[in-house]
């Protein structure tokens, strides 16, 4: 029920059941597109606020610059910067194990997010970075990340025998007594993997995005991922009071804070004004203001109906 969003790992289902012939194009057009647009970066909204919501999705998928989808993605990224300078941490904060455990000495685990990106409440309760998360941006920001991953292998001590530890926990309430963190020491096989990924993505030329769009299925439906950005609606704050009191009050003169968010992202977050609008959530009838980039004509997408023909199905 909450992850029924546009921002979130559901357009990866969602993609694959339209390819796969196992859901109709409507599918994906009902996914919601709700837009954020604190601090100049206007956003799709995604449930938690985590980076795992925007960028898991992008290590099988494709981006397209100027669509809908990457710009989401640099200015999400760029909040995640802007955050995380705000609350003098490292930025990347995404669902992760925290320092707290069970009777069986397990380390605990839910999402954790920016304020004022998801539509959950309370996000500016906790502060816990994850390094997976960090890399998960690395073919977004890739300069930035390294840096951040830099920063948390030696200053924060995240670095352990078999790799990035699971996170950090800055959240007071659940820091001992003297203690500004809390390395949470432990490795998670999912989160690990994904880091592999995004990592290969970057030094070997995107091998897990071409072994994704080397199926014929997935290439028929190529165009979803092509989504322009929506000409008219207006942007919602989720959260605003909440957002606002999480951070101290942010540098306004120029040359400040936004002026060291990297050039690739700033121009992205902020660069359109179109972006600035969202388009309304749910509904098939409101779909008005989605075109893709498609290269010319009309906008049709190929759907396969056998293992050898396809064919051209028309959307609204």
């Amino acid at each position: 029920g909450c992850y029924d969003l546009l921002a979130s790992e559901a357009r990866l289902a969602s993609f694959l059941l339209v390819a796969g012939e196992q859901a109709p194009p409507e599918h994906w057009f009902a996914l919601g597109r709700l837009l954020t647009g604190r601090d100049g970066a206007a956003t799709l909204i995604s449930w938690s606020g985590s980076m795992f919501e925007y960028l898991m999705p992008a290590l099988l998928m494709p981006h397209y610059r100027g669509t809908l989808l990457d710009r989401t993605c640099r200015a999400a990224i760029a909040r995640q910067i802007r955050y995380g300078h705000r609350r003098h941490v490292p930025w990347g904060i995404s669902e992760s194990c925290y320092n707290a455990r069970d009777v069986r000495h397990i380390y605990q685990y839910r999402a954790f997010g920016v304020p004022g990106l998801g539509l959950q409440r309370g996000l500016a309760g906790d502060l816990v970075v994850a390094p997976y998360a960090t890399m998960l941006a690395l073919p977004f920001a890739p300069r930035e990340a390294c840096e951040n991953l830099r920063r948390l292998a030696t200053r924060e001590e995240a670095r352990g025998r078999y790799g990035m530890y699971e996170a950090v926990d800055y959240t007071t309430k659940r820091l001992p007594r003297g203690h500004t963190r809390a390395v949470v020491r432990a490795f998670m096989t999912h989160h690990q993997g994904m880091g592999l990924v995004a990592l290969g993505n970057v030094l070997l030329g995107a091998p897990a995005v071409r072994r994704f769009m080397a199926d014929p299925a997935v290439r028929a439906t190529e165009l979803l991922l092509q989504e322009r950005v929506p000409q008219a609606a207006p942007t919602l704050q989720p959260h605003e009071r909440e957002a606002r009191a999480a951070v101290e009050p942010a540098e306004t003169e120029q040359g400040g804070l936004d002026a060291r968010l990297p050039r690739s992202l700033h121009a992205n977050a902020r660069g359109s004004s179109a972006l600035q609008r969202q388009l309304p959530c749910h509904g098939h009838s409101r779909r008005r203001g989605i075109q893709p980039l498609a290269r010319s004509g009309p906008y049709a997408l190929a759907r396969r109906h056998g293992p050898r023909s396809l064919g051209v199905l028309r959307l609204p």
